[in-house]
This record gives structure tokens, sequence and C-alpha cells, in this order.
């Protein structure tokens, strides 16, 4: 069975490939739901524009990094399109038995109404389900932390000057 045939089975579980905290979450869910439910994981690559030959081994290492390889249980389709990432899932998983499962970077409303969201997209759009993934808890709180950080950046620098001895001398200056 070539890619064109293995694209038309239905249903099937469409995630995107995207290699952050929330692509990653993403891409375990979906792994998972595809083996509960014994039908094939279609990852899917979508890039605006032309991209470089690289693109397979993008889809290789996010499966590396997410889940320690490829899911050996699970039938899995990889996928390099050139268009944008909503019409690319909706393409891609065009029955209404079909699943789309995408991660939410939790970015917040006004990045998502700027750049526009994938998932808020999808949710509009799709004719099959789409399954959002929440952001991870450890990205949550690294982004809380640092925009604590920026906010008081001057303040904690200047503690830190204050409490740090000064080491500009040479440590064996006495001996």
């Amino acid at each position: 069975m070539d890619a064109a045939e293995r694209n038309a089975v239905h249903p099937k579980v469409v995630v995107h490939v995207d290699r952050s905290l929330a692509g990653y979450a993403a891409l375990r869910v979906a792994a998972g739901l595809a083996r509960e439910r014994q039908v094939p994981l279609d990852a899917v690559r979508a890039m605006a524009g032309i991209g470089a030959e690289a693109d397979m081994d993008y889809i290789d290492a996010a499966f590396q990094e997410a889940l320690g390889g490829f899911p050996a249980d699970v039938d899995l389709v990889k996928s390099v399109v050139y268009e944008s990432t909503g019409a690319a899932l909706a393409r891609h998983a065009a029955d209404r038995r079909d699943l789309i499962v995408v991660g939410n970077d939790g970015k917040g409303v006004i990045r998502s109404v700027w750049n526009g969201s994938v998932a808020r997209g999808l949710l509009k759009s799709a004719r099959c389900q789409v399954l959002v993934v929440p952001v991870p808890e450890m990205q949550r709180t690294t982004r809380r932390s640092l925009r604590k950080l920026r906010r008081h950046r001057a303040d904690v620098w200047d503690r830190f000057e204050s409490e740090v001895p000064d080491l500009r001398g040479s440590p064996f200056q006495g001996t």
C-alpha cells in the first residue's frame, strides 16, 4: 500500500508534528489514542512555503524525543506538506470518523488573535473531532517564572550583585 492509499484509510488519528513541549504532548496523546482505537496514526509536518528535504528527519527526531522512537504497535504514515497547518490537517482528516490531535502552547488569546491559532481554526473548519492537548504544566510554570523575572529583572540583578562577593582579584594573591 503506497502513501496515497494509506491516506485514504479511515478512521485514523491525525497529529501535527511540532518539536515543542506542547507538540510532544500531542504526539504522546495521539500515539496512545491510535493504539487504543487500533487505527493508523498520520503524522503531518505542515509548513507554509518551500521546505528542505530534512523535514522527514524532523518527524523522526520529534518521535524520538517525545516517545523514544516510533511506536511499534501503531501503523504510522509520515507526511510533509507545504501549506498552512490547519488546511493540511483538515485535508488529511477528511472523514468524520477521523480525529485530529493538536497541541496548545497556551501563550494566550492576544497572540492567537494576532498570529492565528491552529486549534481555533480547526474547531471551526474540521469535519471531524478535534482534540486540543493543553500545554504541559512544566512549560506553563517556566513561562510564568520568566515573565516574573522580566518584570523584576533590575531588582533581582541588583540583589544578586549585592550578595555576591567581589571576585575581581586572583584567588591566590595572598599566598
